[in-house]
């Protein structure tokens, strides 16, 4: 069941007889769940935490690791196909040390997960958790989303940022279609990876571009488009990669396109725990697990690889996308150089030396 809680502050008055009172006398331990399952994912890992309150500096025992953490945790999760249970996971705890800095103990946290790398998108997930011997039961369900793919831009189609005459002709914005299947928010993003070459030897690093975040809403048929702004792009990569006279060369290595969607209880988990702009401060709070509060749900992420070149003539970045990023006026001081055997034999200005 999804439950909408208000927050609501008020004011406690006291006479002047009422001098003492024990603000953890009403307190009430409640579990705290994150839980996202993913088909592209190979471990999928749950967020267990637990509300707490002690007496004393509470800045202080939230950084003790152990406050948010129950001592004891029995968690599972089921595959329902047409009612029936077809596989079952018992998940295991484990720490990672990823956690970023703030008001609670960091960087080690504790996770619990399962490892599985072909779930059923048609299937439907049960989560059952106990938390110290039964005195939290906590469950939820979730289906998967379904029938969602990248229809645009195509396997073989290069990425076209720039027009011929950039300055003449401006560049161009590179339409991403998918189709949104059952799933109500989505996610696009780039990740441009790049060789830099030195002196002392190659390296591949990577820059990831957040294109943008839209909602089914956003679309009015069953195809979603979102535009990745060519000037934007030049922009990034002169923000993102420093100017170094060290660098003798950096070349294109791939571009991945990814598109991640989520289910309707994900969109809404998200919206509603935005910062409110509201003076009042008076927004609900979502979730759709029973016997604590959080979510339990799923997403699901496309990829669209593409290598700098593969023969006899697919590229990445198309010719005039890439003269812009060798020579453009965001990115000429980078380096950038085309090593493509097709720039190489056109005897392209911005082929590497």
């Amino acid at each position: 069941m999804k439950k909408f809680l208000p927050i609501i502050f008020f004011v406690i008055l006291l006479s002047s007889c009422q001098t003492d009172f024990n603000i953890s006398g009403d307190f009430e331990e409640v579990a705290l769940v994150h839980f996202l399952l993913d088909p592209s994912d190979e471990y999928h890992f749950l967020k267990l935490n637990k509300t707490f309150l002690g007496e004393g500096n509470a800045n202080v025992f939230a950084q003790v690791a152990d406050s948010s953490y129950f001592n004891h945790v029995e968690a599972k999760v089921q595959e329902v196909v047409g009612g029936n249970v077809q596989r079952e996971w018992n998940l295991k705890d484990t720490f990672i040390d990823n956690k970023e800095p703030g008001a609670f103990y960091y960087p080690e946290q504790k996770l619990y997960y399962f490892k599985a790398n072909d779930l059923n998108e048609s299937a439907l997930y049960r989560l059952q958790i106990e938390a110290e011997n039964g005195k939290h039961v906590i469950t939820g369900e979730t289906r998967m989303v379904q029938n969602f793919q990248i229809s645009a831009p195509s396997a073989t189609a290069p990425i076209n940022f720039a027009e011929a005459n950039v300055p003449v002709n401006g560049y161009r914005n590179q339409p991403i279609r998918f189709s949104k299947g059952n799933a109500a928010v989505f996610n696009v993003t780039f990740k441009f990876r790049y060789k830099e070459t030195k002196d002392s030897g190659s390296e591949i690093k990577e820059i990831t571009w957040n294109v943008d975040d839209v909602t089914a809403a956003d679309a009015p048929t069953s195809e979603v488009v979102v535009f990745a702004r060519g000037e934007t792009f030049y922009e990034l990569l002169r923000n993102r990669i420093p100017v170094d006279n060290d660098v003798l060369r950096r070349e294109v290595e791939n571009i991945e396109i990814l598109v991640t969607a989520g289910t309707e209880d994900l969109n809404t988990y998200i919206l509603v725990n935005q910062p409110s702009s509201s003076i009042t401060q008076n927004k609900p709070e979502f979730s759709n697990v029973e016997g604590g509060m959080g979510i339990f749900s799923s997403r699901t992420t496309r990829s669209l690889f593409k290598q700098d070149f593969m023969p006899p003539n697919i590229r990445a970045l198309n010719v005039n996308s890439t003269r812009e990023l060798c020579q453009g006026p965001y990115t000429v001081q980078l380096n950038f150089c085309s090593n493509i055997p097709t720039d190489i034999g056109q005897g392209y200005s911005f082929v590497c030396n």
